[in-house]
């Protein structure tokens, strides 16, 4: 498989001006680091990010950690600067991460940009953060499909900026909708779907909490923002040998009363039927990946 088609447990994001953290990124057991100009850099410090980011990926050996680079959004009139660094690089990264994207017009727009740096399609991570990006989603990423140079792989749900858009508390109650939403939508589209930032990165067991019930929300991986947090995000966002013994168990089973000439049946206490066996089988593939 093309990376962009496995299952991403947890991103980390690195400061783009920090190269020391960039490489303390390197030696991480993670699936993808994002090195940043957006959010973590300093409006004065964008240019020297970029140099830096470059400097990284011609320089550093992740490993098995996929290379992701987060650009600035549409609107701040950054990200054309951004992807030509990156995309035009000696070693470009394995994909890029788009913040806030809002809209089909900035949907067109990125298009534009990455067909002027590549001329193969280039694997897309997108965020959603505001009202109106939840509210178009269904429209981006249909724009993103049809994109000539876009690889749309991933939609990651921004909280911290989408509850500031609605004034609404960071508390989980008041993203239950736009996180049902993001899920809903991207696994409609085969894409994946990506959970929000812990930012109590010092409660390990509420990390631990928060991203399993992320999993069983059908997400299928968690931002992270320290290192302490990726064996957390990346176990939770796996199945157990408990769930794995379960699975298959239960597909033995079922592919036995199918010979029998049974439709529904009971395994362990619990009436079984087709569904059942789907959810069964997502358990099976994701511990294949």
């Amino acid at each position: 498989k093309q990376w962009y088609q496995r299952r991403v447990r947890a991103l980390m994001y690195m400061p783009g001006d920090d190269i020391r953290k960039m490489t303390k990124a390197a030696s991480l057991d993670l699936d993808l680091a994002v090195l940043d100009c957006e959010d973590a850099v300093a409006a004065s410090k964008k240019a020297a990010a970029r140099d830096t980011i470059c400097d990284a990926l011609n320089t550093l050996n992740f490993g098995r950690t996929e290379r992701g680079v987060r650009t600035n959004s549409v609107s701040s009139g950054l990200l054309e600067d951004d992807l030509k660094s990156v995309l035009l690089n000696r070693t470009q990264p394995d994909i890029v991460m788009i913040p806030k994207l809002d809209s089909v017009d900035e949907a067109h727009f990125l298009n534009k940009i990455i067909s002027e740096c590549t001329a193969e399609p280039f694997p897309v991570i997108f965020q959603t953060e505001s009202a109106i990006g939840l509210i178009e989603l269904h429209e981006i990423i249909k724009t993103l499909i049809a994109a000539t140079h876009v690889i749309p792989v991933a939609i990651v749900f921004g909280s911290d900026d989408f509850v500031s858009d609605i004034r609404g508390s960071r508390d989980i109650d008041a993203v239950v909708y736009a996180r049902q939403k993001v899920v809903t939508y991207a696994r409609a589209y085969n894409l994946q779907p990506i959970d929000r930032v812990y930012i109590e990165y010092k409660d390990l067991e509420g990390l631990k909490l928060e991203s399993e019930k992320g999993f069983g929300f059908g997400f299928s991986g968690k931002q992270c923002i320290h290192p302490s947090q990726i064996p957390i995000v990346q176990s939770a966002f796996s199945p157990s040998s408990e769930q794995l013994e379960y699975a298959r168990e239960l597909i033995r089973s079922f592919v036995e009363n199918q010979e029998a000439g049974k439709g529904a049946f009971t395994f362990r206490g619990k009436m079984i039927d087709r569904p059942t066996l789907l959810q069964a089988q997502n358990v099976v593939d994701m511990f294949e990946e």
